[in-house]
């Protein structure tokens, strides 16, 4: 009998060791993907092509109407900011896209290194480079509009996503 009870308290011991591990590595994974993630293309990375639609926020603005995707790679645990117009922006504007990791204010724009740039005259549409977004993080999307072009101290919010 005593033999038993050493056995099932050895056993515990080694659960319990083995959960603490289980723990740790699923902290560094989450660690790992955000190192590789951050900043990075989903395009150049293929994360786009397992991206879907997480929130959508629609805008219009001066004849500008379009709207904020907060995309999510289902792949590679990362969001980003994809801003799509219905129709080319016209001269003398410009649109930037931005994606939001909330839990550590960090923010991404389309015009940032890994994103294909602020949406310029006669163009449609942009992304941003991507945020590592597996739990606890959260992020958010947005775009903000500017006329005339080069008139950054008047830009105009078109409006951002919900986190989710």
């Amino acid at each position: 009998m005593r033999l038993k009870k050493w056995h099932v308290g050895f056993l515990s011991a080694v659960v319990g060791v083995a959960a603490l591990f289980v723990g740790i590595s699923d902290t560094s994974a989450a660690f790992d993907g955000k190192k590789k993630y951050d900043g990075k293309s989903p395009v150049a990375t293929h994360c786009d092509d397992t991206g879907v639609a997480k929130k959508t926020k629609s805008f219009s603005y001066k004849g500008v109407k379009g709207k904020i995707y907060l995309m999510y790679s289902t792949k590679c645990k990362t969001a980003w900011g994809y801003v799509k117009l219905n129709k080319p922006l016209p001269s003398n504007s410009e649109v930037y896209g931005w994606v939001h990791r909330n839990n550590e204010r960090k923010v991404y724009y389309c015009s940032s290194k890994g994103g294909n740039g602020a949406i310029q005259p006669g163009q449609t549409t942009c992304y941003s480079p991507m945020v590592y977004d597996y739990k606890p993080n959260t992020s958010n999307a947005g775009a903000v509009f500017y006329s005339p072009k080069g008139d950054y101290e008047h830009p105009h919010e078109l409006g951002y996503t919900d986190s989710y």
